[in-house]
Parts: C-alpha cells; structure tokens; sequence
C-alpha cells in the first residue's frame, strides 16, 4: 500500500498535545517519508554490489545480447564475463594516506571575556570561582605576612592586610588565563577518554571508506545515563533530510532504517512496549510462533491500536479497509526506524519576588501555575528549538510506536545527534570513486572478455590431416593426440603414408590482436585513476630518471584533488568531537575517576573537576591547521635543545603532548620542579660553605693552641737548661773534687736526656694532633665531595 500525502503536525503546540499518538504518529511518519522521498538506497546497494565485484547483467546487455533476443540460445557465447578490478586498490588507497596523515584534535576552552558577553549563566558560574580563588589568594599572602613577623620577632597582629590584597585587574587577567589552559588541558583528558571508550579509529575510517567510495558517510552519537555511545551509520541505513546547512547535524530532520529480528526487537524495547504491543508484535511479527498471521485488515490494527488509527486520513483510512496489509519479513528481519526532528518547546521566563524581597527571573516549564501568593510577578511565554526522537516499529500501516516524541537528552541549540557529510563542498556534488570507475571498470571487462572469447574460437595453429587417416573412434584419438601429442597410423595400409605426407599445420594466429586488446585494458586502468587523482607517483612507480623534485612535485599535484577530501572530512570530526564534549557534560555530571590507554597505547589516569568542566565553554580545533602545526614543531624543536642540556624529562613531556596547553602545563610543572631542586641544591651550597668555613676556623684554633703549648715547653726546656749550667758553673769553685764534678756530670746528662725524652714525646704529642687534624680535614672533604656530587642528581 502506498503512503499518502500528508502535512507535517504543527510543532508549537502544548505538551499534552504532543502525548496524543496522531500528533507524535504522524511525526515520525513524516520523517520517514520524507526520508525515503529524498534518498534512493537501490542505487546504493548497487554501488556496493559493484565494489564488490559483482556488476548487474544489465551493464553488459549490449554485449551478452547485442540483437536483443528473447531467445536464451543466442546469448550463449564462447566465453565468461569477469571482473577484473580496478576500484579497490584504490579504494584501500584513499583509506590508507588518510590514516596515514596528520589528523588530530585538540580542545581549547573559550576565553571567558567573551563568553562572559553571550552567556550570563556561565558568567556568574565562572565569577564565584573567580572570587574564591581571589580569596584563597588573599589568605595565603596574609598567612605569609603574620608568619614571616613571628619569624623577626614581631606580634601577627601587627600586619597589615591591606599590604596582602592582590592587585584585583591582575589577578583576573592570571585567573583567566590559568583558568583556559586548566580547562583546555582536562577537556583534552576527557575528548582522549570518549575517543578511547568508542573505538573511534574503526568509527572513522569505516566513514572515510564510505565517504570517499559512495560520496557520503554518517555518525551518531547518545548518552544514556553514564554511559557513551557513538556509533558509525551505514549509507545504506540513513536517510536524510537535507536543508540548505551543509552538515547533517544542522539539518531539521534525520531518518534511519534499521533490520531487527523478532528478538532483538524485544530486547532493544523491554522496558518501552506495552501488554498491547507485545501481543501484536507476538501475533504478527514472531515467525517462531506456532501460527503467526502475516496479513493485517483495518479491523485488526484499530482493535489493538484504537487511538492510533485517528493518524489515518480519510482517504488511507477507506483504502485501507478495502486493501489489508502485508506483514512481510526481509531475510527474517523487519524494518525498525529511529527518527529525530527538530521541534519547538514552550518555556516561560517567571519573574518573582526572592526570599530576600529582591525582583528575580527563572525559566520555568508550561505546566508551571502562576502563584502570586507566592511572589510570582509575571510568566512571559516564549517557544525555542528541542529536538525529539522517536521510533517506528514496521510500516505506516502496521506500525507500533515504542518511544513516542520523546526529548533528545542534551539540547545543543537545536543540533540533531546525527552527523555526516552529502557532498564534498555545497552545490559541489558528491566524489564517489565507485561512481567515477565504474563505466572504466565495464568497458575493461568488456574488452576483457573479448579477448577472452578471441582466445576461445581461435585454437592459433589448427592442424589439418586426411580424414580416413585417423580410423575407428576418432574422438578418442584426437583427444590422445591433443594429451600427449602422439597420434598411431596403421603402417600396414599402404596408403597411409601417402596420406601422411597431405598433413598441414595452418597458422591461425591472432597474438597482434590479443596484444591490442590487453593494451588497451591497461590504458584504461591508467585513465580511471587519473579520474580519481592515481598518478602512479602515488602508487609508487617512480621511472629511475625522475629526480626527487620532480617525484615530490608530481605527488603533491597529484594528491590535490583529495586534500579537499581530507579537510571536509576532518571538519566533520571536529564537529562530532563538539558533539561529544557537550554530551559527556551530561554522561559524567556525577563526576569521572577512570583510566584509559590513549592513541599512543600509553595508560592516562582521568579524574574530572565536574564543576569546572561543566561550566566551561569548549571548541575543538583541527590539529592539521598549520598554525597548531607550527606550535607543535617549534615545541619540538625546543624538546630537542633540552633534551641536548639534559632535560630529558620536560623533552619527553613536550614530544608526547596532545595539544599546547597541555605541553604548557606539563612543562611549567619540571620547571617548578626544576627551580625548587636548584634552590635546594643552593641552600645545601651554603651549608657546605659554611661547614667548611667553621672547620678552617677551628683548625687553625687548635693549631695556635699547640703552637703556644710547643713554644712554653721549649721555653721551659732552655730555661732548665741554663739553671743546671748556672749550677754547675756555681759548685766548681767550692769543691775540686773529681768525683763530686764526675757526679755532677753524670746527672746533667741524665737530665738533659729526660729533658730529650719529653721533647721526643711532646714532638710526637704535636705530629699525633697534626695527624688528627688532616683525618678530620680529609673527612670533610670526603663529605663536601659527595654533596657536590648529589647537586647534579635529580
């Protein structure tokens, strides 16, 4: 039965309105017509089956059946029609140098001056944080201050905090910029974890296979409760609705038609089917049952689906009752459509009375009462753009309605949760490689089997002998002769020889012929990838006498008409990276602790600020821009000089960063580190110099100290000395004795070798305390030596 025409339900209508199954019904019917009206997936279908090597007959019907013969005997030729491929390598081509380039993606957090302008919610969000960072700042100086008194011995109540106050405007312009980087750098974390959850590698190069083979691709993204959902949408399952914006997101309307078995229908819609839906689906739908009914009458439906019947125009409504319906199953399967449109909502500004008494203003849903008693002033009605969704369940006619018009989780001003790309430019058409190959792709396989059939007619050298030369069963000789290339003669016929001489080899060779046609085959695989820029510089067959000039420029020409390609397609992931980034505001609103293996297969520990993330304007920037390019390789550079001066830490931070702001950040956090370990390494400096200082003070303290005890002991020795003389010269005169003066002889040497003796001793005394002395001066040194060795280690 075909749909008729009908108008598409009035959108600024109340909620309740919106609840009855004619307005929602007719909704999702619209979009589905309106879909299938705009988008024919045949054509598709038979793109796909080309790729794959298997082209329609109807291609080849001038060919096959050049006289147009209704008769299958006149269209069996001596030959097979094959593909020989000519589209995949280059297909595989496309995919790959994309993979291969230069296409990632970094976050950048708006400045908040000009958010400020155009978003006073989150103007008033980011000046409370700026407000308690003003006053942790404020504490901290004055903490400082009143501990830096009591450490020179003045009262903390002397300390003045107005000497503590920041300066407001510099405080704020710091805030702001530290406020960008800290945002741009934890959206970066979290844009790295949504792509690492989502396998978003496959997601986009399964896209690009389509967007550079069928001319168009598409994506979807969802949010259901904490978890993220992001998935690729195959060309053949989408139908959109275009307007006059170029991205599918900016579109009023999306369509998608999906292949479900019974099962699958039941577990994707559990908790959203009705007793009255199950029991249809059971009756109608389930081909396990024992005897399920495929025809549906106008009876049937409004028995099970009253209220659903109202949707029907007068006109379906009588054709339907003459006319029952199909339920028919595809490979077992049976069609599921999820629509999404872009409606309007009622919102009301309230202006009330605060608990405070002052006049104040907030958004409130159309249910809301107008309670004076209560302070409220005034409610100004206005409508603004929401986006629905909902899902359909087989045909207009047999259709069951799980989720009615059912509001999109995040509301993005209107954006829809698909996204893709129709054309390469707008008003510029699709590129479609399999469209531009295909008519090369037929004519080569045309020729192809030509050839083919030339080889099978013509045997090239037929050789020709009497036919009573060969006797008895002549197929089986022949076919002997043909194995081995022996034939048997009866020598004892005498004619035979005779005959024998009568054999001739006739040339019938057409090797010119066949060498034309593969020629030509090969010229034409030459001109179909010139149609898709495939030079054979790209393909790498590079003649020996080109130079590395001539080979780079001829590349770079030759890839131009797919750098267009690239950009568009880049743009359409920067759009869904925007995407993702306002739906994880609402999948992790409840906060984020996890760890995730990055694109370098590095693990990343992801805890998120929930409040600064959710209040923080992002935009998502291509990392392929030259400018961020140039960022990175100066970046680079830089990494390499440090790494020559042995920062190989802050190298490997900024050759590893995924954006600026995050490389700024990691470097900024070893430069810190970097500055506290110097002055560390500075104050133990001065420590070792002043130990050294107080051990020479205190050695040349001991050695005066034994100087002086050496000089008095000297000094006594020579004043004994000169006594024991003085003596001796005083006994002479009083006795002459020998034996008294021998006596006295005796003991002025006894005591002069005591007075040796404790010279000896108090010389060994002082070298024992010199010795002392360069002990303790070696161990300091030892000492100084190691901490000077620990300065250079990190």
């Amino acid at each position: 039965m075909v749909e008729s025409v009908y108008e598409f339900p009035e959108q600024k209508v109340s909620w309740s309105e919106k609840q009855k199954e004619k307005w929602y019904a007719n909704c999702i019917d619209y979009v589905i017509s309106k879909g299938l009206s705009f988008n024919n997936r045949k054509e598709t279908e038979t793109k796909i089956s080309i790729l794959r090597g298997n082209i329609p007959n109807e291609f080849y019907k001038k060919t096959l059946n050049p006289y147009n013969s209704a008769n299958e005997r006149y269209t069996r030729f001596p030959a097979t029609m094959r593909n020989l491929d000519i589209m995949n390598d280059v297909v595989r081509r496309y995919v790959s140098e994309y993979h291969k380039g230069i296409h990632e993606f970094t976050v950048s957090a708006s400045n908040p001056e000009i958010v400020l302008k155009r978003n006073a919610k989150l103007r008033e969000e980011i000046s409370k944080l700026a407000q308690e960072a003003f006053k942790q700042e404020f504490e901290r100086k004055v903490a400082e201050l009143q501990q830096q008194a009591v450490q020179n011995g003045q009262s903390p109540d002397m300390v003045n905090p107005q000497d503590a106050m920041p300066d407001p405007e510099q405080f704020i312009k710091d805030f702001n910029e530290k406020y960008i980087d800290d945002e741009s750098k934890q959206a970066q974390d979290v844009l790295d974890y949504v792509r690492a959850i989502t396998n978003d590698m496959t997601i986009y190069l399964t896209s690009f296979f389509e967007y550079c083979s069928l001319g168009e691709c598409y994506t979807y993204s969802d949010v259901r409760g904490t978890k993220f959902i992001k998935e690729h949408v195959p060309v053949i399952e989408a139908y959109p609705i275009p307007n006059s914006n170029f991205f599918v997101e900016d579109h009023d309307m999306f369509a998608r038609r999906m292949l479900l078995t019974y099962p699958q229908i039941k577990d994707m819609f559990k908790e959203d089917l009705t007793n009255k839906d199950i029991e249809f689906l059971e009756k109608y739908y389930n081909r396990g049952a024992t005897s399920p009914k495929t025809e549906l009458l106008y009876s049937d439906y409004f028995e099970y689906f009253p209220t659903g019947c109202e949707k029907f125009t007068k006109e379906e409504r009588e054709l339907f009752k003459k006319e029952p319906v199909r339920i028919l199953a595809v490979d077992g399967c049976f069609e599921v459509w999820h629509v999404v449109w872009r409606g309007e909502a009622k919102r009301g500004i309230l202006t009330y009375v605060n608990e405070v008494g002052f006049v104040s203003r907030r958004v409130v849903d159309e249910s809301y009462k107008l309670n004076k008693e209560a302070g409220d002033i005034e409610i100004e009605w206005k409508y603004e753009s929401q986006v629905y969704e909902g899902y359909r369940i087989g045909s207009r006619y047999n259709a069951i309605y799980p989720i009615k018009a059912r509001p999109i989780a995040y509301q993005r001003d209107g954006k829809l949760p698909y996204n893709g790309i129709m054309e390469i430019l707008p008003m510029m058409g699709k590129f479609s490689i399999i469209t531009l190959i295909t008519p090369y792709q037929i004519l080569r396989n045309i020729i192809s089997y030509h050839r083919e059939m030339v080889i099978a007619k013509n045997k090239m050298f037929v050789l020709l002998m009497p036919k009573s030369l060969i006797e008895g069963d002549a197929d089986d000789k022949l076919y002997r002769m043909a194995a081995d290339g022996t034939l048997l003669v009866d020598d004892e016929e005498d004619s035979n020889g005779q005959k024998m001489a009568n054999i001739r080899m006739l040339n019938a060779n057409m090797g010119t012929y066949i060498t034309e046609l593969t020629n030509l085959m090969e010229s034409i695989k030459q001109e179909a990838r010139e149609m898709v820029d495939m030079n054979m510089q790209r393909y790498g067959e590079i003649v020996q006498s080109a130079g590395a000039d001539v080979t780079k420029e001829a590349i770079a020409r030759s890839s131009m008409g797919s750098v267009i390609i690239n950009t568009m397609f880049d743009e359409l992931r920067r759009k869904d990276y925007q995407r993702e980034l306002d739906f994880a505001k609402l999948a992790y609103v409840d906060g984020l602790q996890d760890s995730f293996i990055d694109g370098e297969y590095k693990r990343r520990y992801l805890s998120l600020d929930v409040n600064s993330f959710i209040y923080s304007d992002y935009s998502v920037l291509v990392k392929n821009d030259q400018k961020e390019i140039d960022k990175l390789r100066q970046l680079k550079e830089w990494a390499f000089s440090a790494a020559q001066n042995g920062e190989l830490d802050m190298a490997i931070a900024a050759i590893t960063g995924n954006n600026v702001s995050q490389v700024k950040e990691t470097v900024a956090r070893f430069m810190e580190i970097k500055r506290n370990h110097e002055k560390e390494m500075q104050e133990i400096e001065q420590q070792i110099k002043r130990e050294e200082l107080e051990h020479k003070l205190a050695e040349i303290e001991a050695k005066g100290e034994q100087d002086r005890l050496t000089e008095q002991l000297k000094y006594q020795y020579e004043m004994q000395l000169k006594y024991i003389d003085v003596d001796v010269s005083s006994l002479a005169p009083v006795d002459n004795s020998d034996s008294i003066l021998q006596q006295h002889k005796n003991n002025i040497e006894n005591e002069k070798i005591n007075i040796q003796k404790q010279k000896l001793a108090g010389d060994m005394y002082n070298a024992a305390a010199e010795r002392q002395v360069k002990r303790e001066q070696m161990q300091t040194q030892e000492r100084i030596a190691k901490m000077n060795k620990n300065k250079y280690d990190k």
